[in-house]
């Protein structure tokens, strides 16, 4: 039972709110677009606009196309991913050690990505506070609310071509989630051949491929950074600019939001746009050009430090021309200046070695310059542990404002936003075509199955409601399409269920 509010002003007199006694779900539907939908409706009725029209059909027929085709793409990536999971859940358990838990997080955390770096899925879940940052979620939010309008205005687009009128717009929110809908008289899109059911049911979905497909050819273009540079200036010659740091880090001590860093370890970050991201997050092994001359006092005989992992107080060094030499000595001492750099022994004094750090140990020296102009300004912060670590906790940018009141960060939104919106109209292409209840895709099922038993344009008895995606029907074949569909649907649902599942054993283990 729903109480419905009707606002009777001149401007919103066509907004029903419906409050239900739950309050987990919230919905508002408007007539406001009913008379707007109508008038683009005559207009492609006309003869002016019957050009117009017959583009907008080979359109829409060509993304039914597609969209059967992302259909049959959805089920066999969800048939991957159950794969995947099923492998890489019994590599996790038959692999799972007793001991793992004396191990330390570094240690254990390398090694599992070692193990498992094989077994890949086709669909990884978007969770924040889990899988994406927690911070996200606004961003998630509003890319689903514009991917979810862009999806309904495809129905109602096609439903102007057929002269379907609009019966009301809305947006529900349950939960936290958005969503939009559109509602379509079921008598008038009855009547319609199934190549006009066809074109409406996927619409929607055809919508969220082409503005993905948009998107791709803007990130591919680089509009969205010419954009940006009307504010901002390109200091990628100089480094890259320190625009986030986490608060719990112990690098926001070091690393003050606006400084520059140029180099990791011994690697310009000005060589190439991605080395920030491949040095850190790639197994590729230290880069050090140069070593460090040393007094011979200073480097300890007893190898203890190459050997256990925990000691902290010393470092394990090897010699630069050869790796067999190892040595243990203080790594801030050493690892912090930037003198005393050397090719060789020979470059150091007699009572000196050229030695450096050996290639297996976690540690990073990330140069710092907080002006960005010029070397003196510049120090060393060293960072003892594994290198991904520093990419999850700072972020960086080689966009800089050309004027203060512009937000350093916000670059790094565009980009987050950006990429959300892309993620998000690809899954709604992607999960609305799949067969299951409440979703486009088992309407498109039905039209197909319908399709199989039926000449294209026979106008079948089947009711359908965008809003409920219900149907019901009275045709001979209704029994044999009603027993494929109902078989179809189970199986679907069986392999997200089953997906579900082992992504929760899946995480639980780790």
């Amino acid at each position: 039972m729903h109480l419905f509010h009707r606002i009777q002003s001149k401007r919103m007199k066509s907004l029903v709110a419906s409050i239900p006694r739950s309050i987990f779900h919230l919905r508002v539907q408007t007539r406001a677009f009913n008379v707007h939908h109508d008038t683009f409706s005559s207009r492609l009725a006309s003869r002016n606009y019957l050009r117009t029209r017959k583009f907008l059909l080979m359109f829409y027929d060509t993304g039914s196309v597609l969209v059967i085709f992302g259909m049959f793409t959805a089920v066999v990536l969800l048939v991957w991913t159950m794969v995947s999971l099923l492998s890489s859940t019994f590599l996790r358990v038959t692999a799972l050690d007793p001991s793992a838990s004396l191990l330390k997080r570094a240690v254990e955390v390398t090694t599992r990505a070692t193990k498992y770096s094989r077994v890949t899925h086709a669909v990884n879940p978007i969770i924040p506070g889990l899988t994406v940052p927690l911070k996200h979620l606004p961003l998630i939010l509003l890319s689903l609310c514009i991917s979810q309008i862009v999806h309904e205005s495809g129905h109602a687009i096609t439903a102007a071509i057929h002269r379907i009128p609009m019966l009301a717009a809305g947006a529900s929110i349950t939960l936290m989630f958005p969503a939009a809908f559109v509602t379509l008289p079921s008598a008038k899109v009855e009547e319609l051949s199934l190549l006009g059911r066809l074109r409406i049911i996927t619409s929607g979905c055809f919508h969220n491929l082409a503005l993905w497909l948009t998107l791709l050819a803007a990130a591919w273009s680089g509009i969205g950074q010419r954009i940006l540079l009307v504010g901002y200036e390109d200091v990628f010659t100089r480094g890259l600019i320190v625009a986030r740091v986490e608060a719990d880090s112990p690098l926001s001590m070091h690393l003050p939001v606006g400084s520059f860093l140029t180099t990791l370890d011994d690697l310009p970050l000005h060589s190439s746009r991605d080395a920030w991201n491949t040095y850190l997050l790639e197994p590729t092994p230290a880069a050090y050009k140069q070593g460090w001359c040393v007094d011979a006092s200073r480097l300890s005989d007893d190898y203890q430090c190459c050997r256990d992992t925990d000691n902290s107080t010393s470092f394990c060094f090897v010699s630069f021309e050869s790796t067999i030499e190892e040595y243990c000595a203080d790594p801030v001492a050493i690892l912090s200046k930037m003198q005393n750099r050397c090719d060789s022994s020979t470059s150091c004094l007699e009572s000196q070695s050229c030695i450096k750090p050996r290639g297996d140990r976690d540690i990073l020296r990330i140069t710092v310059n907080h002006e960005g102009t010029d070397t003196e300004g510049e120090r060393i912060v060293l960072w003892s542990g594994p290198r991904y670590e520093v990419w999850e906790q700072v972020q960086t940018t080689h966009l800089a404002p050309r004027f203060g009141i512009i937000p350093l960060g916000l670059p790094l939104v565009f980009a987050d936003f950006f990429q959300y919106l892309k993620l998000t109209n690809l899954s709604l292409y992607l999960l609305n075509a799949l067969p299951l209840p409440a979703l486009d895709g088992s309407q498109l099922l039905i039209i197909l199955l319908e399709m199989v038993f039926t000449k294209w344009f026979h106008a079948p008895s089947t009711i359908l409601d965008i809003e409920a995606l219900r149907t019901r029907g009275g045709r001979p074949y209704e029994r044999r399409v009603q027993q494929v569909r109902t078989f179809v649907m189970i199986g679907t649902c069986t392999l997200l269920g089953s997906c579900v599942m082992l992504g929760i054993i899946e995480w639980m283990i780790v």
